[in-house]
């Protein structure tokens, strides 16, 4: 596969690399399909795109993002996605609460994972 082959629909695997580009990570190939498919229903339920800016993460790039040692970037189970206004985003939190994600809100970007009990909190 290419690194811009397709995972659903309408997000490619390099959408979820690791932003350092070099670690085995980089191709976004090892992002948790369940989640992937979590995120394509956010998107058709709310008609637009939704931009992923930190997907997989090395250790390295955890760490340099302030991540904890324990974040689910590092196993393919959590994305960052920008949202800029409000009622996208209330839309945005709303779908995807409904859809058993955790939701981690802060004002520059909102945090989806896929852990086993889904819970919400702010940065």
């Amino acid at each position: 596969m290419s690194p811009s082959a397709h995972v659903t629909k309408n997000f490619t695997f390099d959408e979820f690399g690791c932003n350092c580009g070099t670690c085995s990570y980089a191709d976004g190939y090892q992002i948790d399909r369940n989640l992937v498919l979590k995120l394509q229903a956010i998107r058709d339920a709310l008609k637009e795109p939704i931009r992923i800016t930190s997907g997989l993460r090395c250790f390295d790039r955890n760490q340099l993002s302030g991540g904890v040692e324990t974040s689910f970037h590092l196993v393919g189970k959590a994305v960052d996605v920008v949202c800029s206004d409000s009622v996208r985003r209330h839309r945005l939190v709303a779908k995807a609460l409904d859809l058993g994600l955790t939701v981690g809100i802060s004002n520059h970007f909102i945090h989806l994972d896929n852990r086993e009990l889904a819970k919400i909190f702010l940065y």
